[in-house]
């Protein structure tokens, strides 16, 4: 399923995982794609629940953790407690948000720029979506950009990349492209926290080397 791959990397796909929040600048994060509670991500994923899902139950559950305080023992207590009554439809609850919030936007902004993420792969499609729920829809298009300009030009033989997004917009460069992002990109300095870099480094090769691995049994 779509998101898949950063779920697993985000909370090995449990939709109960709260993590401590210790040393993380975003504080708690919660649920399968880790809303970070502190850069709001987690009230405005109850605020759609509540007002824009159109979904009663996703309602009810939003309501029923906007009681408490978000970060909150009681707030932790309830979000363990939806994901044991009914861990497939809060995961679902999850995966709906994610999709509204980060991948359609991100998908949207990658088109205005000349990259349409329907040509692409399945993997491709699963990265943008893990990159962004990792770094956020405002970040995806330089992101993208930048490692379209460190990517291998096999025209060339060389890491000289294309001027632009439209240069690529195809899934036969979908191989060149996903590891530019990882490793190139994202494997920065200037994209990655120091105090958690060593860390994210490492998430980073192996989410790369198996979304290629995808990419060759595809």
């Amino acid at each position: 399923m779509l998101g898949d791959l950063s779920a697993k990397y985000e909370s090995s796909g449990s939709p109960a995982t709260i993590s401590s929040g210790e040393g993380d600048p975003g504080g708690k994060s919660y649920g399968k794609y880790q809303l970070a509670s502190r850069m709001g991500s987690v009230r405005s994923f109850l605020d759609w629940a509540i007002r824009l899902s159109a979904n009663s139950v996703y309602a009810s559950y939003g309501r029923t953790l906007s009681q408490f305080p978000i970060g909150s023992a009681d707030f932790d207590c309830a979000w363990r407690e939806i994901a044991r009554i009914d861990a497939e439809g809060f995961e679902r609850m999850q995966h709906d948000y994610v999709c509204y919030a980060y991948y359609l936007p991100a998908v949207e902004e990658l088109r205005r720029v000349g990259f349409d993420a329907d040509k692409h792969t399945h993997v491709m499609q699963d990265v943008i979506w893990s990159r962004t729920v990792q770094y956020g829809t405002g970040n995806i298009v330089e992101m993208f950009e930048t490692a379209c300009h460190r990517m291998y030009n096999e025209a060339n033989d060389d890491y000289s990349g294309y001027p632009n997004l439209s240069y690529v917009d195809d899934a036969r460069f979908d191989y060149d492209l996903i590891r530019a992002i990882y490793l190139a990109v994202c494997k920065t300095p200037e994209w990655t926290a120091a105090s958690c870099r060593y860390g994210l480094y490492n998430r980073f090769e192996s989410e790369c080397a198996e979304a290629l691995a995808m990419l060759g049994s595809a």
